[in-house]
């Protein structure tokens, strides 16, 4: 039963991200399909339906983002799309990995203060087509113009020149991608399955990914001059296999967290994204069903393929280990993977560090019976990394 608007209006204004906040409250103007190629914008557009009326004026202003910044994209691709494509990397790239909420944001905002990193920023991630020359200052003003405080699912601040994930920007260069979940929520399980095993698509469909990815490598790479690139991704947990294919010497640091926040943090962070990002209803979207099954696949996947990995280009690590001791653990990490500069590194990243002190985790609830189905279904990750199967203190369970 719909509320009337006067409960409409409170909901609006609740401090915590709900299904319902999500749904009273306008998303933002800018859309990240704007920031796609033509055809990915077309296959996208064309394929769905349902289209829901509060993503009306997002998907006008797509529209019109699409026939505004095709020519100058395309006079990119002409003058630069050779010497991309050319591009060797002067380092192997680091790829952070791990399921939602497990940590990979921190670490990845920790290492990046190192000066001798590259990484995706937002307005790279948004626009990945249009990341050279004067006109690219333009859309990075306006993206930064719409840009929200913080994510909203939790107390991490958001800025355009912040270090961002890859997601985005494959999704915006080929039509797989794992935010298609969160553009398109009626076909949630299907496009999951997609970006994350390739699941229902043909040898060509795969290999058009694997060139939008390298593809991204190589551009952000010659836009990094002399950077190492470093990048944080957790669809990438599923992609080691591919990342060896395209990168056969990339390292790989692997970062978990106590299940039940991961748990927890990543029901949360669904309304706020359905809010930004969704052009269909998403009410009925099982948020928890696709959570405790997703986290499994994800994670049994990860435990088999890390095997081909070799002792220097994993680095295993937790959130725990991270936030108790950030400078110790991440000097084990250069350590570990080789990695140069490591002493005026750390000194950079100490000084970020100070400037983080007071940050906030969210603190959560959980149902009983969640916490019983997580115990069961999640059991290997509690074994094979050492939590104990009872929840932490910082977790309410409710009956």
């Amino acid at each position: 039963m719909s509320a009337p608007s006067s409960e409409t209006k409170s909901v609006s204004k609740s401090p915590r991200w709900t299904m319902e906040r999500a749904e009273a409250e306008p998303g933002p103007g800018l859309h990240p399909l704007a920031g796609s190629n033509f055809r990915t914008f077309l296959t996208h557009y064309f394929r769905q339906g349902n289209y829901s009326a509060r993503s009306r004026k997002q998907r006008i202003i797509a529209w019109v983002a699409q026939f505004t910044r095709g020519p100058w994209s395309l006079l990119e691709q002409i003058q630069w799309g050779r010497k991309i494509r050319e591009h060797q990397l002067e380092q192997p790239p680091i790829f952070l990995i791990g399921h939602w909420r497990s940590g990979t944001t921190h670490l990845h905002n920790l290492l990046s203060r190192d000066p001798q990193f590259g990484f995706v920023d937002f307005g790279e991630t948004a626009m990945p087509w249009d990341m050279m020359g004067k006109k690219v200052e333009l859309g990075r003003r306006l993206i930064d113009n719409v840009l929200p405080e913080t994510r909203g699912y939790d107390n991490v601040k958001l800025s355009l020149d912040q270090p961002q994930e890859e997601e985005m920007a494959l999704g915006n260069l080929n039509p797989i991608g794992y935010y298609n979940i969160y553009y398109f929520p009626q076909q949630t399980e299907a496009y999951a399955r997609q970006a994350l095993f390739f699941e229902g698509l043909d040898e060509q469909q795969i290999a058009r990914f694997e060139e939008a990815y390298e593809f991204l490598v190589r551009k952000l790479s010659l836009v990094k001059q002399g950077k190492r690139l470093l990048f944080k991704n957790p669809p990438t947990t599923t992609r080691i296999r591919l990342i060896r294919k395209l990168f056969p010497d990339a390292k790989f640091v692997h970062i978990v967290r106590n299940p039940y926040p991961v748990y927890r943090s990543s029901i949360g962070k669904f309304p706020r994204l359905y809010n930004a990002f969704a052009w269909q209803d998403f009410q009925d979207v099982d948020t928890h069903r696709f959570t405790i099954d997703t986290y499994e696949a994800l994670m049994r996947r990860y435990l088999q393929d890390r095997s081909i990995l070799a002792e220097g280009d994993l680095f295993e690590t937790s959130y725990e280990k991270i936030t108790e001791d950030p400078l110790g653990e991440i000097g084990r990490i250069y350590d570990a993977l080789g990695i140069g500069n490591k002493e005026p590194g750390l000194e950079q990243i100490g000084r970020y560090v100070e400037t983080i002190r007071d940050y906030q985790p969210n603190m959560h609830r959980m149902a009983r019976r969640h916490v019983e189905e997580i115990q069961e279904r999640w059991r290997f990750s509690f074994e094979e990394w050492g939590y104990p199967l009872e929840p932490p203190s910082d977790i309410e369970v409710v009956d």
